[in-house]
């Protein structure tokens, strides 16, 4: 548990209480979880996408990509990998030459039928933690919070479809909503601070002083991610790391004071990032929803 920063700390959002935060700490889980189910075998974003032509049939490749809450690139190469498994069958739109269209092969219907259950055991997992009764209230109010607003209408599930829809599943969300935490923040905060830059120094701030490994546990960081924020930090003279008194082979993480007034400057702004991300929902429901999906992320 996160305590009181020391007077001398920067002024900071505690994360647990930090949709941002929140969000991406959801989304390991959810990762963790898919990984121990598929073993590299298929992917969230894969599953998407094909879910996203379960929903729409024959659609062009953007459109597909769009539905799955995919850039371009990473769609582009979702579909070639897809096509090379041979799930995917691309052919001209007969109404347009210029434009290819994507469809579910037979194999890719067929596997889905096996595939599903076991996303679906996935997303139960993951929201195992909330009480029965509370769960569906989360999955609209996430969905809300993913998509700005009202999430889309889905179609009539065809007869053929085999997958997920998309605006009601979990960890879709948990993805989506992570990514427009990005867009917020590169519209308010810019490039001043990333989100696991601006997660590592707040945890400093209230937990100082601690190790490298204790603060990255504290931002939910792996061990490499750790080593390299804190050493593009130190060059920034945001931190300085000092042997422990207590511990001469540890040591220590230290805001400086640097660090402590660009917190100052920056967090008013990480604040509203948070509220642009949570404008969908009305002020007693942001408190319930913020409880809920920590319940989610820290299980």
């Amino acid at each position: 548990m996160e305590r009181r920063p020391p007077k001398s700390a920067a002024v900071t959002l505690p994360l647990g209480t930090t949709v941002g935060h929140l969000l991406r700490r959801a989304q390991q889980v959810h990762t963790a979880r898919w990984a121990e189910e598929f073993d590299g075998d298929l992917t969230g974003p894969q599953y998407a996408l094909l879910s996203a032509l379960t929903q729409r049939p024959a659609t062009d490749q953007r459109s597909a990509g769009r539905l799955a809450s995919l850039d371009t690139s990473t769609a582009a190469d979702i579909v070639a990998r897809l096509q090379r498994n041979g799930w995917l069958s691309r052919h001209r739109d007969p109404s347009d030459g210029r434009r290819y269209l994507l469809s579910l092969t037979a194999p890719a219907r067929a596997a889905l039928q096996h595939i599903t259950p076991r996303v679906a055991e996935i997303q139960r997992l993951l929201l195992e933690p909330l009480a029965a009764d509370e769960r569906a209230w989360f999955i609209n109010s996430l969905a809300r919070v993913a998509y700005g607003g009202d999430p889309p209408k889905l179609p009539p599930e065809p007869s053929q479809s085999r997958a997920l829809p998309m605006p009601t599943t979990p960890g879709h969300l948990i993805r989506r909503g992570e990514q427009l935490h990005g867009i917020h923040w590169a519209r308010r905060v810019g490039t001043t601070l990333t989100p696991p830059q601006y997660g590592l120094l707040a945890a400093l701030a209230w937990n100082s002083p601690i190790d490298q490994r204790t603060a990255g546990d504290l931002a939910s960081l792996d061990k490499s991610s750790t080593a390299d924020i804190v050493a593009r930090l130190a060059r920034r003279a945001l931190v300085t790391r000092a042997p422990d008194e207590k511990d001469r082979r540890r040591k220590l993480v230290v805001l400086t004071k640097t660090a402590r007034q660009l917190l100052q400057e920056i967090t008013p702004t990480v604040a509203l990032v948070q509220q642009d991300l949570t404008a969908p929902l009305s002020g007693q429901d942001i408190d319930r929803f913020v409880d809920l999906l920590h319940t989610v992320a820290y299980r």
